[in-house]
């Protein structure tokens, strides 16, 4: 059984980016090739759940949700845990929509800081759906999302190009992170 992220005996690689940007792909076809097991997205099942708009109040509790639901799975990784969301995903959604962001966010983006985020480029085609919104400023939010992971000085690379070439790019990055 692999040691939990805490006791650093695995790596965690978290993906974020903006909505429609093949996180959830990418993340799926990382753990089948890392034989691993990936945190799933909890904004897109809790929002789900609701049947009114989330709120602030909400949002601060998905991010609850994506600490638990790492904390929980951690010990099912072997070698890497692939998480598709972020607390840095967080940050910018509360900044977004002009909402407060709470310290403890603040220090939980560096106190859980992963080894490695891939930061997916929107240049994959814009898909819908009932949960998604911002379709026409994708370029501005990936800039939100490269400048913050620079100003906590998160190891980052942005992935970009189509199915097999994007998954290969992240790949790549992921077996560099592992040499070491």
């Amino acid at each position: 059984m692999a040691q939990t992220v805490e006791a650093g005996m695995i790596k965690k690689i978290s993906i974020i980016g903006t909505e429609s940007s093949g996180k959830t792909g990418l993340a799926a076809k990382l753990a089948e090739h890392y034989k691993t097991i990936y945190v799933p997205d909890y904004s897109r099942t809790y929002i789900q759940m609701l049947e009114r708009k989330y709120n602030h109040s909400d949002v601060l509790k998905i991010a609850e949700g994506i600490i638990e639901q790492e904390d929980k799975m951690a010990h099912l990784a072997h070698r890497i845990l692939i998480t598709d969301n972020d607390l840095v995903n967080i940050k910018i959604w509360l900044r977004y929509y002009k909402w407060p962001v709470p310290d403890w966010l603040e220090k939980d983006i560096i106190t859980r800081l992963p080894d490695l985020y891939l930061l997916c480029e929107p240049d994959i085609p814009w898909v819908g759906d009932e949960q998604r919104q911002n379709a026409h400023d994708r370029m501005e939010l990936f800039h939100q999302f490269r400048e913050e992971l620079a100003a906590i000085n998160a190891n980052f690379k942005s992935i970009t190009g189509f199915g097999v070439e994007r998954l290969e790019m992240a790949v790549s990055t992921v077996d560099e992170l592992l040499m070491y």
